[in-house]
């Protein structure tokens, strides 16, 4: 059966949000032995590893991206804002409950649509401005505000939040004419360069109990960025980005089964709220 070019963006979004949502548990599985930057140091350069075997074919367009140019600027601004993103994202993981944290974490949704309006030009159709708002709704739902305190971890949560969107429109106007593995590749460099001299200052040797969880963290974040960069060729940002809102359901159920933390009634009614409106949005493009 053939699929338009919006459902197979939304079909890897999913995907790509699955395998976030599998580097968020082994984040928090090594959130007490390694410090954050170096975290992000090394998941990038197992991402690194990955991805070098597949641009053979491609690295002289490679070298191009290190060029003062525009297109080396918006591969620079990529990794800038990715590193923001994750590096605050993964502060937070540690010190939050996973539920709250990825609930929080859903303005990004929100930062997305802002940014492809302002900077991609895109025109975001009613119904997805109704899918954010649903999912908005979800987060609403689950924070009940006036109950959940807002602290500095929350703010840095916001942070992410506005980093990851920012890299996510520098991804789709890459992915007009690079290749999703030189995309991967380019940014694993970046935040390798931007992780180096912090980790450097407070590196702690992993213990060979975490490697294995290590190498899944390297591996998932690099699935999750491919399957980002092939979701941003197949579809506007603005149709795939409301589907960040399916990791919360995916986190907050792993949550309880790895670290029996229990998802309250609102965390499973917010659940819901949030699945219709990405299902509502995958019957109305999936048929474009």
């Amino acid at each position: 059966m053939n699929q338009s070019p919006a459902l197979q963006g939304i079909l890897w979004m999913i995907a790509s949000t699955a395998s976030f949502s599998a580097m968020i548990i082994s984040v928090r599985f090594l959130s007490d032995t390694i410090p954050p930057f170096e975290q992000v140091f090394l998941r990038s350069v197992i991402g690194l590893l990955i991805t070098v075997p597949t641009v053979f074919g491609v690295l002289r367009q490679a070298s191009r991206t290190f060029r003062p140019d525009r297109l080396g600027g918006l591969y620079i601004s990529r990794g800038l804002c990715t590193f923001t993103g994750v590096s605050a994202w993964f502060f937070a993981i540690a010190a939050m409950p996973l539920a709250e944290a990825v609930a929080l974490h859903f303005t990004l949704p929100v930062f997305g649509l802002i940014l492809s309006v302002l900077i991609l030009r895109e025109k975001v159709t009613p119904h997805r401005w109704m899918t954010v708002v649903i999912g908005f709704i979800g987060v609403l739902i689950i924070l009940r505000p006036g109950v959940a305190v807002l602290n500095y971890m929350a703010l840095a949560v916001f942070l992410s939040a506005l980093g990851y969107a920012g890299g996510d429109i520098c991804t789709k106007m890459l992915s007009r004419t690079q290749p999703s593995r030189l995309i991967v590749l380019n940014l694993n460099i970046w935040l390798i360069v931007f992780a180096a001299v912090p980790t450097a200052l407070n590196w702690h040797t992993p213990a060979l109990s975490d490697l294995p969880m290590v190498l899944v963290m390297g591996v998932t974040a690099w699935a999750a960025h491919m399957c980002l960069a092939q979701a941003m060729k197949c579809a506007d940002a603005s149709v795939v980005i409301p589907f960040e809102f399916v990791r919360l359901p995916i986190t907050a159920f792993s949550a309880y089964v790895f670290f029996a933390e229990v998802p309250g009634i609102w965390v499973i009614v917010g659940a819901g709220v949030i699945f219709f409106g990405t299902w509502r949005l995958a019957t109305k493009e999936g048929g474009h």
